[in-house]
């Protein structure tokens, strides 16, 4: 999704080429799931974003954190969680959906790394989920029929991307759409399939699916705390500007220099001038939206 200054700001990445490979990933990652869910602690199903069970694991800051740290489980769900990070078809996921991050925003992945590798020097305490991802935190939504309503994802990085697989057996003409109220966009969402998306600024949420239909995903971002903690010299921003910190550039010019972080479409091609090795085959097409995100 390209708007009309030419910057991509989403992408459709879908899947692998080994579409035999992932599909039957698909299917025995749903299993995974579903024990997770069975054996799982939650406080409750209903929250701002649907009607079902996740957990969230990773290194966080915000919702009442007082520094940088991974986030906390209850000592049954903590085996739980370590259990989806270690698992083999998790860890792919993971993998695809870092990949399809750096190919696509390079520039924004970089951010994300230097970020992640800034704290993880500083602070041995923090674990990442993954050795092979950028982001900070990831979310496995447990089913077993998972539609959201409308929401952003507000204290992810305002700039950043989240990367969204949908997994499940399912009929993606008829249900499981991504909808990106903003943009006035319904897409097609099947298993299998990873979208990358700004969540903190663009509205979006699910269809549902079918009653004898199962629909799961998981999802991998970074919290804007994460970014604040380390341009704050490793403190809070309540901590830094009691001490007399000032920042070095505006919210307005952070803004402008995350978006600019994006890629442009002329540089995926490889027609830019500080284009690269040019778009991968199955980039086919793109759909330019008539909005601007900034003045610049």
């Amino acid at each position: 999704l390209v708007d009309k200054s030419g910057r991509v700001i989403a992408v459709l990445v879908g899947q692998p080429r080994d579409t035999d490979g992932w599909a039957k990933l698909n299917d025995d990652v749903q299993k995974v799931l579903e024990d997770a869910r069975a054996e799982c602690e939650v406080k409750t199903t209903s929250h701002r974003r649907g009607e079902f069970a996740s957990l969230t694991a990773g290194i966080s800051y915000g919702s009442g954190q007082k520094r940088v740290s991974n986030l906390s489980q209850t000592a049954q769900n903590e085996d739980i969680v370590q259990g989806l990070l270690k698992n083999p078809l998790i860890k792919r996921l993971a993998g695809f959906g870092n990949a399809a991050f750096k190919l696509f925003a390079p520039r924004l992945y970089e951010y994300y790394a230097d970020t992640m590798d800034t704290l993880l020097t500083h602070d041995d305490d923090l674990q990442p989920n993954f050795n092979k991802s950028v982001f900070g935190a990831a979310t496995f939504n447990l089913g077993p029929r998972v539609f959201t309503y409308v929401h952003t994802d507000h204290l992810n990085l305002p700039a950043g991307w989240c990367a969204i697989t949908a997994l499940g057996q399912f009929n993606a003409k008829e249900g499981g759409h991504l909808l990106l109220w903003d943009l006035k966009l319904m897409i097609e969402f099947p298993p299998g399939a990873l979208i990358l998306l700004p969540s903190a600024i663009l509205r979006h949420s699910n269809v549902v699916v079918g009653l004898e239909e199962r629909r799961y995903s998981f999802t991998q971002y970074s919290a804007g705390g994460l970014f604040r903690w380390v341009e704050c010299g490793f403190k809070s921003q309540k901590d830094f500007l009691k001490e007399g910190g000032l920042y070095a550039i505006t919210g307005t010019e952070r803004w402008l220099r995350g978006v600019q972080m994006w890629s442009t479409w002329d540089e995926l091609r490889g027609t830019g001038s500080d284009s690269g090795p040019g778009a991968p085959p199955q980039v086919l097409g793109i759909l330019t939206l008539s909005l601007t995100l900034c003045n610049s």
